[in-house]
């Protein structure tokens, strides 16, 4: 060996570290280079192309180096190197989707690791902790998130013991898709995502990890509807696999931007992504059935049939050659929203049909069954408008109970909410008001519980119009209209349209709003501190005497089923229950941010020791509380109502 190669070989990790993947492997790319290094220099620079050739999601050449690397180990009967070629071979089978072979050359592996002596142990730990989360990995990809999940919090459970090596990211990273994915823990996710970003910042040959932390981010905020900032990530991202040349997570990274752009509403640039996305994915068949769905429905939405009829050839072909179990489904749901747009009854039932195949088959992936239940619902919906079949409606209703229990257990949360925003308008349809503004209320509470913020705005504002046109259903309720008016009145072809969709189409601009009144309620109604935020003592002193003679309404018809605001006049009105009293909080304008507010008050008034004492005390004594006697509680609606210091739009 030539110190001539030698430098050469230490330029292409140099090269690797500097996110320059191609120059480094063409330089490690040939075996002769690598003859007469002694075993730990050799093994030094045979895992630097080991890790391109796993950060490159180059599987067979991985495996190849895999085999070399263990048959070399085997000859000079050195475990270590055994054990590491084995865990390369099985990180490539990973890759082509061969999970049992992989797990069974963990095995070995494993075997191989209790053979080795005389290293330091923290060598042995970190070789199985790689082998652990290597199996962590596969467990994810086979659906086993519990086990998954259970061990790597596990193995994370003494985290500043370890060092910052590469498979510290990657365990820390395979908590937070399973946070994402299986929990819908959107905020924990994203705490994970970014704690492995600051370490693959302060790591070497960290590119990879950069534009993997980046997508994973980028994926939280698609989940919780946030798709600009979505994008944004998604285009970091990109940039990073793009440099280190890395085409399976650029073609995975331009469908997700296709998808991105079709939920926004821009159909064109989708198609462009998704376009680009299917070539990308032509040296991965087995990935494409998933970009020709998407293609077939944005060519659908943009009402081009005969581009989606090509599509769905395309995918027929795929599938015949693979008969995977994915891509039955996903062949079986894209005949169905073909067909489903066909004006003959024969095909709309053939659509009816596979749908049901599906829901009933499946999940192989819970996507392609919640879209099959959506679409079932439309179709039915349709139908129903047409003959008026109340059974049909009766049918409607189980499919939605049943997708609210999937849409649940996946965690599928934006349409879960939209399911119970759909069972609100057909409440509305039947003059249900009441039943509808309850649906509406939960569907709010869960998408605040997830940080689904966009998606809580948009059901708060429907919510505040449903209110106001509260007395003009009641009216309407004693006319006769025809199902197609109550129909369009009710919005159910919007709602249908934003769940077949998968995305918010509509985002209303949801502003601070005017506060008027705060008060402190007993239970029995009888207010022991008030607020005003008004000038007009006259208009405050009616406004006052009006709130009080309705307050025994609110409390008991109202606020006890379930419902958090009430018109009061050309006012909304919001109470919260803390017991032993009520808060209220009277304003004009949305109620989206004024509900914000309230809640934050109610907790920070429960968690500071000297407000709450003091509260409760008047309370106990019946004594009112004048401003001047608890000067942090002024301050703190001064702060949070007059000021809006604490709460902004986004």
């Amino acid at each position: 060996m030539t110190s001539y190669t030698l430098k050469q070989l230490t330029k292409a990790e140099l090269f690797f570290d500097e996110g320059k993947l191609n120059e480094a492997l063409e330089l490690l790319d040939y075996k002769s280079k690598l003859d007469g290094l002694n075993l730990e220099v050799k093994s030094r620079f045979q895992d630097i192309k080991a890790l391109i050739l796993l950060y490159q999601n180059k599987s067979s050449k991985l495996i190849e180096l895999g085999e070399l690397i263990f048959e070399e180990g085997r000859s000079v009967k050195n475990n270590l190197r055994c054990l590491d070629g084995l865990f390369f071979i099985a990180c490539g089978l990973d890759q082509e989707k061969k999970f049992t072979i992989a797990l069974n050359k963990i095995d070995e592996a494993e075997v191989f690791l209790k053979k080795v002596s005389n290293i330091p142990k923290k060598v042995i730990v970190h070789k199985q902790f790689r082998l652990n989360v290597l199996k962590t990995m596969i467990d994810i990809h086979i659906g086993r998130m519990d086990a998954a999940e259970k061990s790597l919090e596990e193995y994370l459970s003494s985290e500043e013991e370890l060092e910052i090596t590469w498979e510290l990211l990657w365990a820390i990273t395979n908590l937070a898709f399973i946070k994402l994915i299986s929990r819908g823990e959107f905020d924990i996710a994203l705490e994970y995502s970014e704690k492995a970003m600051n370490y693959a910042e302060n790591m070497r040959f960290n590119h990879f990890w950069k534009g993997y932390c980046l997508l994973g981010i980028g994926v939280i905020h698609l989940q919780k509807c946030e798709y600009e900032i979505g994008i944004k990530y998604h285009m970091k991202s990109l940039e990073y696999f793009n440099q280190i040349d890395n085409d399976w997570y650029v073609a995975h990274i331009h469908s997700n931007l296709g998808f991105l752009y079709w939920v926004k509403g821009d159909d064109d640039t989708a198609l462009e992504y998704l376009e680009k996305a299917i070539v990308l994915w032509e040296p991965y068949p087995l990935m494409k059935d998933e970009c020709l769905c998407n293609l077939i429905e944005v060519s659908l939405k943009k009402g081009d049939t005969e581009r989606a009829r090509q599509y769905f050839k395309q995918l027929t072909i795929l599938y015949k050659e693979n008969k995977d179990l994915v891509m039955e489904e996903n062949y079986k749901y894209s005949k169905a929203i073909l067909l489903k747009i066909s004006p003959r009854i024969r095909d709309k039932a053939e659509a009816q049909e596979l749908l049901n195949e599906i829901i009933k088959t499946g999940p192989i992936y819970f996507e392609t069954k919640i879209n099959a239940y959506v679409n079932l619902c439309d179709l039915l919906l349709t139908e129903y408008r047409l003959n008026n079949d109340p059974e049909v409606l009766t049918e409607v209703k189980q499919y939605l109970k049943d997708l609210l229990t999937l849409a649940k257990n996946s965690r599928s949360f934006y349409i879960f909410c939209n399911a119970f925003i759909l069972q609100a308008k057909l409440a509305l349809f039947n003059f249900d008001v009441k039943t509808a503004r309850r649906f509406l209320t939960q569907a709010q509470k869960i998408a605040e519980s997830y940080g689904i913020k966009r998606l809580a705005m948009r059901i708060s504002h429907e919510h505040d119009e449903l209110i106001k046109k509260a007395n003009l259903w009641e009216t309407l309720k004693k006319t006769d209209l025809s199902i197609s008016e109550r129909w369009n009145l009710a919005g159910l072809d919007v709602q249908m349209e934003k769940m077949v969709r998968k995305g918010i189409i509509d985002f209303p601009e949801i502003k601070n709003e005017e506060p008027v009144l705060l008060m402190i309620v007993s239970e029995r109604g009888v207010p022991f501190f008030s607020h005003s935020f008004i000038k007009d003592k006259s208009f405050e002193s009616h406004l006052f005497g009006g709130f009080l003679s309705t307050i025994d309404y609110f409390i008991n018809d109202v606020f006890s089923e379930g419902l958090d605001r009430v018109t009061f006049g050309d006012f909304i009105l919001l109470m919260k229950s803390v017991p032993p009293f009520f808060i209220s909080y009277v304003f004009k304008g949305d109620s989206y941010y004024a509900l914000e507010k309230l809640n934050y008050f109610k907790n920070k008034i429960q968690n500071n020791d000297s407000i709450w004492n003091q509260v409760l005390t008047h309370y106990k004594k019946n004594q009112k509380i004048e401003p001047e006697t608890i000067p942090l509680l002024d301050s703190l609606i001064t702060e949070l109502f007059v000021n809006n210091r604490i709460f902004s739009k986004e």
